[in-house]
């Protein structure tokens, strides 16, 4: 009888294994460093990634990152600077609050949520990381259009309602399957429509004109 051999799936002599293209430019380049250390950072906590094998996961010249980026920690907040205006645009292109509220709770940058826990957990301010977030003020902008300038006295309702939802969602992308065994559920895709609908609604009080404050 044939016996497994332990290079089964590996490249047989010869041939050599397919090779994505170095990025070349500095568009291209910083492209790459970000997408490669969004995946590293994700997995280690930037502590435990050194610049070294973020050049090579993004196959990069090791002194770019310098040249191109500076520090680690500069590393770490052009990835969050990046991440948050991605999410901005999803945000601003969403149909409607609805449409908004799915891509919070939705996955479109896989190991972003715990890079950033993380970088928190491995001691950084979070005031530093990223500052005003493009995110979260163009998630707030969906919910201000009928509120304007004659509501100034609601900022401070918005803010918390806005961090509240976003609270919820951060917490159940790190902790959902935690939470839903907690709860008696065995999925947590099943309570995450419901989630949405709590957090639209948190939201959509805002951007009701005839709503009494």
């Amino acid at each position: 009888a044939a016996t497994a051999s332990p290079s089964r799936g590996r490249a047989r002599p010869g041939r050599k294994p397919a090779r994505r293209d170095a990025p070349a430019g500095r568009e291209a380049i910083v492209a790459a460093l970000v997408e490669a250390a969004t995946r590293l950072f994700a997995a280690s906590g930037p502590d435990g990634v050194a610049l070294r094998a973020v050049a090579d996961e993004a196959r990069v010249n090791y002194g770019l990152i310098h040249q191109y980026v500076g520090s680690k920690d500069d590393l770490l907040q052009l990835v969050l600077r990046t991440v948050s205006e991605r999410s901005a645009r999803l945000f601003e292109e969403a149909e409607g609050l609805d449409g908004a509220i799915d891509q919070l709770f939705g996955n479109e940058v896989p190991g972003f949520v715990p890079m950033l826990a993380w970088a928190l957990l491995q001691g950084r301010d979070a005031r530093e990381l990223l500052g005003r977030s493009p995110a979260l003020q163009a998630l707030a902008d969906r919910t201000s259009d009928r509120t304007a300038e004659r509501e100034g006295d609601r900022e401070d309702e918005r803010a918390a309602r806005l961090a509240a939802v976003v609270s919820m969602a951060l917490g159940w992308h790190l902790f959902g399957g935690f939470v839903a065994a907690g709860v008696g559920r065995s999925d947590p895709d099943g309570l995450t429509p419901d989630l949405k609908k709590l957090a639209t609604s948190i939201l959509a009080e805002l951007e009701d004109p005839a709503r009494e404050t």
